[in-house]
């Protein structure tokens, strides 16, 4: 049979994520740590086709795989992460912290033992004070090297590609003006919409990103051109922010 998504309420995903939870802990006793509900569902931003997120925190020597299935037109998604890694993730700020800081910092709690979330909570201090250059430097640098596939696919006159490499450069752009400003991502919907509100951004940012993304009518002369003063628009807010990207010697 054809698999079939179906509607589901915020309160349904609730009832079913402490039955999951309940079967968890049943199944997997002592090694369970915490099992909490992140992504849209624990901010109350789910939709009604939007999937059921869990983590579940587990001691470091426990080796369990990862569910993700449908059951009954719900998308459902459970982690199974390691107490020490998601600790140590969770204060470090890296290039794909506006992705993963959310689900640190949001949360429905289902599970708990011996007041694991306060570890949490400290770790997710120590990322908020940590230096952030790295991490947009190394994002900058991804977006360098993206920037080089479309100049390679203009070479080729490989129009797919460089249209497929706009959309890749708007995206990257964003994600380092969220560094950058320190926000991060609080659902996948919201995220063009968290980009356009960001206090440091080139003024033209919006206008640059419909182009780019083909949101707005345009050709690939008009894709390129687009991408390559967000490039270079991109660059000046980071150079300002103290990110040194290019070397005078090799550097190993």
């Amino acid at each position: 049979m054809f698999p079939k998504l179906r509607k589901t309420t915020h309160e349904e995903r609730l009832r079913i994520a402490h039955l999951i939870s309940d079967r968890i802990v049943k199944k997997y006793r002592s090694n369970v740590l915490a099992v909490y509900i992140c992504g849209s569902t624990s901010k109350k931003l789910d939709r009604p086709f939007s999937d059921l997120e869990l983590n579940a925190v587990v001691r470091d020597l426990a080796e369990i795989p990862m569910k993700y299935y449908l059951h009954r037109g719900l998308i459902i998604h459970i982690q199974y992460l390691k107490s020490s890694s998601i600790l140590d993730d969770a204060e470090r700020f890296t290039d794909n912290w506006h992705w993963a800081a959310d689900e640190y910092r949001n949360r429905i709690v289902l599970y708990e033992w011996d007041g694991w979330f306060r570890k949490l909570d400290a770790a997710v201090a120590k990322s908020d004070k940590a230096d952030s250059v790295e991490a947009i430097r190394k994002s900058f640098m991804m977006m360098t090297e993206s920037m080089a596939v479309m100049r390679n696919a203009m070479l080729t006159k490989d129009r797919v590609r460089v249209l497929m490499s706009g959309r890749v450069l708007a995206e990257q752009a964003a994600g380092i003006l969220l560094l950058l400003n320190r926000r991060y991502v609080t659902t996948t919907s919201w995220f063009w919409k968290i980009a356009f509100d960001l206090d440091k951004k080139p003024k033209d940012f919006k206008e640059l990103v419909e182009k780019m993304c083909g949101f707005v009518p345009t050709t690939g002369e008009g894709v390129v051109a687009s991408s390559e003063r967000m490039y270079k628009e991109i660059y000046e807010i980071v150079r300002d922010h103290g990110v040194k990207i290019e070397r005078d010697h090799l550097w190993v």
